[in-house]
């Protein structure tokens, strides 16, 4: 055990920094894992030309792999504002935190079809939405601003078939319901959907928008309002992870790109 002791506004919290929770869902290159919008799963195929093959198996002197996937659609992937931008910009550029206070919350989307809040476009009866009455429910129990820096969103039910979906639809976020978290001072979004904007939205992409305060149809990057924060996509949190407060450790592939592959850990925090 490593204790450490973190100071988070005037108080002191203490984390074990062997005991977390990884809330991760790795890539699969066996065609087993999980995949969004219609693409086909993760792939790899072997190395090999007139003078090397790179498996073990047929001979070769040490296994070398090439991996096919899109960080967008294939594992637990975080994201920054070049993702809607015209201007380049990673994720490791942006990412400054090691340790964030965070917030966990479990929620169940509501229908389209009961849901008085908004989308653009419009939502439809069918649709299965996270709203802002819900997110301000949740809250109201681990209303601690200072554990506000991230939020993490688990949607129920919670089944670990999340882990190998082959997702076309989801649930994503009510207009309202970004706008409340803008509001609250998040900066680090982490949700368990493929996006925080509907799967089919014809390009809209408004949440994210919202989230990062750009213009509809903006794509300038200083017209962005908070480019230093990020969203995480397709995380998963068992059920033995307790709604409530803890350090979240984001750790991204060292990727130079919009959305890279990465592995949120989120540590129990005491008093000590």
């Amino acid at each position: 055990m490593t204790a450490v002791d973190v100071h988070i506004g005037p108080r002191v919290f203490r984390i074990d920094s062997s005991k977390y929770f990884d809330l991760s869902i790795p890539v699969a290159f066996d065609g087993a894992g999980l995949s969004a919008f219609g693409l086909p799963p993760a792939g790899m195929r072997t190395v090999e030309n007139a003078w090397f093959v790179g498996d073990t198996r047929r001979g070769g002197s040490c296994n070398v792999k090439e991996y096919r996937f899109i960080p967008h659609c294939h594992g637990t992937h975080t994201e920054c504002v070049g993702h809607i931008v015209d201007q380049d910009l990673s994720v490791t550029e942006i990412l400054k935190d090691a340790w964030i206070p965070a917030t966990l919350i479990s929620v169940e989307p509501e229908q389209g079809a009961d849901c008085p809040e908004s989308y653009i476009p419009d939502k439809t009866d069918d649709d299965r939405l996270i709203t802002r009455r819900t997110l301000i429910e949740k809250l109201k129990r681990l209303d601690d601003e200072e554990f506000h820096q991230a939020l993490v969103i688990r949607t129920l039910p919670n089944s670990p078939s999340k882990r190998t979906r082959r997702y076309v639809t989801a649930p994503y976020c009510s207009n309202e319901a970004m706008a409340e978290i803008v509001r609250r001072g998040v900066e680090h979004l982490l949700v368990d959907i493929p996006s925080v904007d509907r799967m089919d939205d014809e390009g809209r992409l408004s949440n994210h928008r919202i989230f990062w305060g750009l213009p509809p149809d903006a794509r300038e990057l200083n017209r962005c309002e908070a480019p230093f924060r990020t969203i995480t996509e397709l995380v998963f949190a068992a059920d033995d992870i307790r709604d409530g407060h803890y350090l979240l450790e984001l750790q991204v592939a060292p990727f130079l790109g919009d959305a890279v592959s990465s592995r949120p850990l989120i540590y129990p925090v005491e008093v000590p």
